[in-house]
């Protein structure tokens, strides 16, 4: 408020006219750290209370305020989950199974065929057992893993 505003209500103060609620705010800008000095007289008449109802009520905002952010973000997390885990179970479902693709690589060469491929990796699984006993077979030389 300007100073204009608060000279005319504590006008209206004085001629006791003023409701609960103006008080209030009268007592918020009487009481300011840079208020004026002849305004110290309408503080004292105010009294504490008007003063502590004022600060009451500006930490109740506060907290109203704050609580309302938090209820926000409360529900803006939970609502992005929802829409992760709906979009996450809609491209499950609508996902092809003909987008799975059996491939072999056999000395350079690409191998799509899926009866090539299974038949490929049968026949190897086939030869390690076949070849070598299992006290025989050297995991690491099979792999080239070199120690």
């Amino acid at each position: 408020m300007d100073r204009n505003e608060v000279n005319k209500l504590i006008e209206k103060y004085l001629e006791g006219a003023t409701i609960p609620e103006e008080e209030v705010l009268l007592a918020r800008e009487v009481n300011r750290k840079d208020a004026p000095a002849e305004w110290k007289a309408i503080s004292i008449m105010l009294g504490q209370l008007a003063l502590d109802e004022a600060e009451y009520d500006e930490e109740m905002t506060r907290r109203r305020n704050r609580s309302l952010r938090t209820h926000r973000i409360g529900w803006a997390i939970a609502a992005s989950i929802a829409v992760v885990a709906g979009v996450g179970i809609w491209l499950n479902s609508h996902q092809d199974k003909k987008d799975y693709e059996c491939i072999a690589y056999v000395n350079g060469e690409v191998i799509t065929d899926e009866t090539q491929v299974l038949a490929i990796a049968e026949d190897a699984v086939c030869d390690i057992f076949t070849t070598a006993s299992e006290s025989d077979i050297d995991i690491d030389a099979m792999y080239n893993i070199v120690p």
